[in-house]
């Protein structure tokens, strides 16, 4: 091993500046001065001869609205066209330092936007996947973002970029080698990501159906004529039918909340459980270690779990491992469970004797919290209007059970895959940490 200015590497690694890497360093102000930019490029909401390629777009991969311009001012802008594989690098504010690989195959034309650098490196010298792992980690990735934040706002230049140091190993092939390893866990990440919010989706669905009475569990509901597949043969066995085929054609009935199943009901939240609104303990009884933990709002929830952050030995009113958290100051309504009794601060209550039915209606309506009638924001919520709320249920306990019973399922499905995502995202970050310092070679 040998030192560089940023590390120890294999003595058949290089040590270079970036400088002597790149072939083209460019960006949208290169096509011209600011005037002539005003004056030849149009910015157009609606899709024209190509999209204006900016940060937010790379950021949502595309699904946002974009912004387009005309095949006059693409011309115009030519020396920031993008064609696929180009490292783009944000050079201006917050995610100034972070980097990202332009996708290739893309159904639109793309020229860049402000705000970023583009980058391509001499390919005999560097692969291209290569350095885009070595800007996304470790020495360089923490030079540019040191560089980034020696201004008050956070700004690269050229010159900041052309000046980092880059360890690389001489052999193209044992870039590429790394690369692919790495490509190869973006990609299962990536897998696992998509497989994760195609889960969430269908369990939105199946609560909109389920939570709703909409569609029916095999066993509920009236088993005579009342229940049918959606290719309109009536059958009187559910038991060969799936949940996603059957569904309620008759016996409903209307309610303050619209139709619902003729056998479900609708109760208020204080009928059918106890609120226990939270109170804040005296701020100088607030510690990291005694007494007990105290939840204050959505700081202290994560994945609908409460969390641990403050303590506090003044105890005003608590809650009991099991009982639903609810947020009563803005954001208004959303839900957790305590993993462990708590103190409840004034942002939070205690829902308890509550079923998990109720729980998941809960979370089902959690969006219709950030809204009032009369369209403006819920800053809070008081006691009497939580347990005024109105609750549809099926009246079987039975019922209520299966369908809690099925979204839980899939909330164990979506947990085990989040613990699989997060397992390969810690295996990628120790692999650039051994890869791209040569502390582990591919042969």
């Amino acid at each position: 091993m040998k030192q560089t200015e940023i590390g120890l590497i294999p003595d058949d690694w290089k040590e270079h500046t970036l400088r002597d890497l790149i072939d083209i360093l460019t960006d949208y102000t290169a096509n011209g001065s600011f005037e002539s930019l005003a004056r030849n490029v149009r910015y157009l909401e609606y899709p024209s001869y190509a999209r204006l390629i900016r940060l937010t777009d790379i950021r949502t991969n595309f699904t946002n609205e974009g912004v387009y311009v005309s095949k006059y001012s693409y011309d115009f802008l030519k020396k920031s066209s993008l064609h696929g594989g180009e490292l783009l690098l944000a050079n201006v504010g917050a995610y100034a330092g972070f980097s990202f690989i332009y996708p290739e195959n893309l159904m639109f034309r793309g020229t860049l936007g402000p705000n970023m650098f583009l980058i391509k490196f001499f390919n005999q010298k560097i692969d291209n996947t290569f350095a885009y792992y070595a800007f996304s980690h470790g020495a360089v990735y923490n030079q540019l973002i040191s560089k980034a934040a020696s201004s008050a706002q956070p700004k690269l230049n050229k010159e900041d970029v052309r000046t980092c140091y880059i360890n690389i190993p001489s052999s193209i092939q044992e870039q590429q080698r790394i690369a692919k390893a790495l490509s190869d866990v973006d990609a299962l990440i990536s897998t696992t990501e998509k497989l994760i919010q195609k889960k969430k989706n269908i369990k939105q669905g199946t609560m909109q159906n389920l939570l709703t009475g909409k569609k029916r569990l095999p066993g509920f509901g009236n088993k005579q004529t009342d229940l049918f597949v959606p290719n309109g043969t009536h059958t009187k066995e559910v038991k060969d039918v799936s949940p996603e085929q059957i569904r309620l054609s008759a016996k409903m009935k209307q309610t303050e909340l619209g139709e619902i199943p003729e056998d479900w009901e609708v109760k208020t939240l204080g009928e059918i459980s106890t609120i226990i609104m939270g109170q804040s303990p005296n701020s100088d009884c607030y510690n990291t270690q005694k007494g007990m933990v105290l939840i204050q709002g959505n700081a202290d929830i994560s994945n609908r779990k409460t969390i641990c952050r403050f303590y506090t030995t003044h105890i005003t009113k608590t809650a009991r491992k099991g009982d639903v958290i609810f947020t009563v100051r803005a954001p208004v309504g959303n839900v957790a469970k305590a993993t462990f009794d708590c103190c409840l601060g004034r942002g939070v209550c205690a829902i308890q004797r509550i079923s998990d039915f109720l729980y998941y209606y809960l979370i089902f309506i959690e969006d219709s919290w950030s809204k009032t009638s009369t369209g403006s924001t819920f800053d809070s919520i008081n006691s009497d209007t939580l347990a005024s709320t109105l609750i549809i249920q099926p009246s079987s306990k039975e019922e209520q059970t299966a369908i809690a019973n099925v979204l839980s399922s899939m909330d164990k499905e979506i947990e085990t895959l989040n613990t699989k995502l997060e397992k390969y995202r810690n295996l990628k970050t120790a692999m650039m940490q051994q890869l791209l310092t040569g502390k582990i070679r591919l042969v």
